[in-house]
């Protein structure tokens, strides 16, 4: 029951962001900082995605530092909202209020899920 939920909140979030930056380009907005989002967004979906259905993605060593590099980059990203105001802090706060599972998912998937990435094998000393 509880993967069966991961699949189907990962299934939302992907869909909701796939949909609001389809908007995003089709109005023209696509720079530099859109393109490095995305690369962003890939990987903390990824990561939700490999936590939600139990499944290897990668190398495991590489989610730990991923986790860590969109961590920084999400909270970096967010001072500009918190410098514009009100509204803005807002509307970062109901995005990260959604985003918030997915990061633990993240989270998890890197550091707390050996079922996931113990290779089964034991080596005698």
């Amino acid at each position: 029951m509880i993967r069966r939920g991961w699949t189907v909140y990962a299934a939302l979030l992907t869909a909701a962001i796939v949909a609001g930056e389809a908007r995003n380009v089709s109005d023209g907005v696509v720079d530099a900082r859109s393109l490095a989002n995305w690369v962003l967004t890939l990987v903390l979906l990824l990561a939700t995605w490999g936590y939600a259905l139990r499944r290897r993605i990668g190398a495991h060593r590489y989610w730990g530092p991923a986790f860590g590099v969109v961590s920084a980059a999400t909270v970096i990203s967010a001072i500009p909202a918190v410098i514009a105001g009100p509204d803005a802090i807002v509307a970062v706060l109901l995005i990260l209020l959604l985003a918030a599972p997915a990061f633990y998912a993240a989270w998890r998937y890197a550091y707390r899920s050996p079922d996931i990435w113990s290779t089964g094998v034991s080596v005698k000393k």
